[in-house]
């Protein structure tokens, strides 16, 4: 019986930031062994976003889980000859360099491919493999503004970001679901393949829902003319704020009047049907704001949860996890490291019945396997005294 989906699978990620370690952390919960390369004394920069945490920071921490980190410069003959002997064997091969560094590095696919032709070789970046923008640097806010998703979710008179990076982790989801594909795609062809996701494309794909309408001759959404009449934000008698979703029959709306003790605007033909609702908008918004304000969350929330309409309190994070289905789900999890302790984590949301995901392995220190790593190759100790020396590793 195999302990993990992806056990006996080996990921050489050499990826930094979110999206890249995102990716090879859920193909690490999943048994992938998944080796970090990382810069000597450096380190991913994700290590040096706080720096109260001496490269051991919670962020980390999460990216990281289920790995092992080896440090190789890549820039050193040497350290690309040592990632060549690890790529000759590895399955997967993860990366976000712009294409000009890939490149000067050595690493590109058809290159790669003669070294080891069952490799899959993913490379996450900012705008793709080709094009105007393909050599500028890229992040998580960029391809939200470029995209159009920030003018969803801002007011572009005084634009800010969302303060969540969306597109990072969705690079990384994608980039998990492709290399999935391409391995089950291997299993038939015997080769491996290049995986293009660039932060842009999964910007703009994350919002098609919302831009369906202007891609087929409508009108572009904004957040003015976002459809109304269904989904609502309250406050209550303390100023806690809560959600409302409706669906859009008729129902739906009587049902959440009488949870709102709004009995008699049941049957008022000003909102008779959500066209109606959605052309009165602002005129229902200010009824119903007046109206929740009167009590606290709770007795509201009760009363949507008693006539089925779905809500629930707009939590802060530190309020999340007082949650009792939060808490019935696992969340969060917890995992040991033998120097640094324990750390908390949110962990995947991927629930396998035979194969589920498992934590068994604790962020690592940087370089904390490099020895091994090296070891499993065939380097001696004097090789690898020799390389650390030389600052190879």
């Amino acid at each position: 019986m195999i302990s993990g989906a992806l056990e006996g699978y080996v990921c050489i990620d050499v990826s930094g930031h979110v999206a890249g370690p995102y990716a090879s952390s859920l193909l690490g919960d999943l048994g992938c062994d998944v080796i970090k390369v990382e810069l000597p004394n450096r380190g991913d920069t994700h290590r040096g976003r706080n720096p109260k945490y001496e490269g051991y920071g919670p962020s980390f921490r999460a990216l990281n889980r289920n790995k092992r980190s080896v440090t190789i410069d890549l820039r050193h003959k040497k350290g690309g000859e040592i990632l060549r002997r690890l790529l000759a064997t590895a399955d997967i091969f993860l990366e976000n360099f712009r294409p000009p560094t890939r490149k000067n590095l050595g690493l590109d696919y058809e290159e790669l491919a003669k070294l080891n032709p069952k490799l899959i070789h993913c490379s996450i970046s900012g705008y793709g493999q080709s094009g105007p923008y393909r050599d500028k640097p890229g992040f998580d806010t960029i391809g939200q503004a470029l995209s159009g998703m920030m003018s969803l979710v801002t007011d572009l008179d005084d634009p800010k970001v969302a303060g969540v990076s969306f597109v990072d982790h969705s690079a990384g989801i994608f980039a998990v679901n492709g290399i999935m594909a391409a391995l089950l795609a291997r299993a038939k062809t015997e080769r491996g393949q290049f995986i293009d996701v660039s932060l842009l494309q999964v910007a703009i794909a994350f919002i098609e829902s919302h831009v369906a309408d202007y891609l087929n001759g409508g009108e572009a959404v904004s957040r003015e003319n976002f459809p109304r009449g269904r989904i609502y934000s309250l406050l209550d008698c303390a100023g806690k704020p809560f959600m409302v979703h409706l669906s859009s029959h008729n129902q739906a709306w009587e049902d959440f009047l009488r949870a709102g003790e709004l009995d008699g605007l049941v049957g008022d033909p000003r909102f008779a049907s959500n066209k109606h609702r959605t052309d009165r908008h602002e005129e229902i918004v200010n009824t119903l704001r007046a109206q929740f304000r009167t009590k606290a969350r709770e007795y509201w929330l009760a009363r949507l949860d008693a006539n089925q309409i779905p809500n629930a309190p707009i939590n802060t994070i530190a309020e999340v996890f007082d949650n009792p289905q939060i808490k019935h789900l696992g969340i969060p999890k917890q995992i040991s490291h033998p120097k640094m302790g324990m750390s908390n984590l949110v962990g995947s949301p991927i629930n396998l019945s035979s194969t589920p995901p498992k934590f068994f392995r604790a962020a690592p220190l940087l370089g904390e396997h490099t020895e091994q790593v090296l070891a499993n190759l065939g380097y001696d100790i004097d090789a690898i005294k020799a390389l650390r020396a030389s600052g190879v590793i």
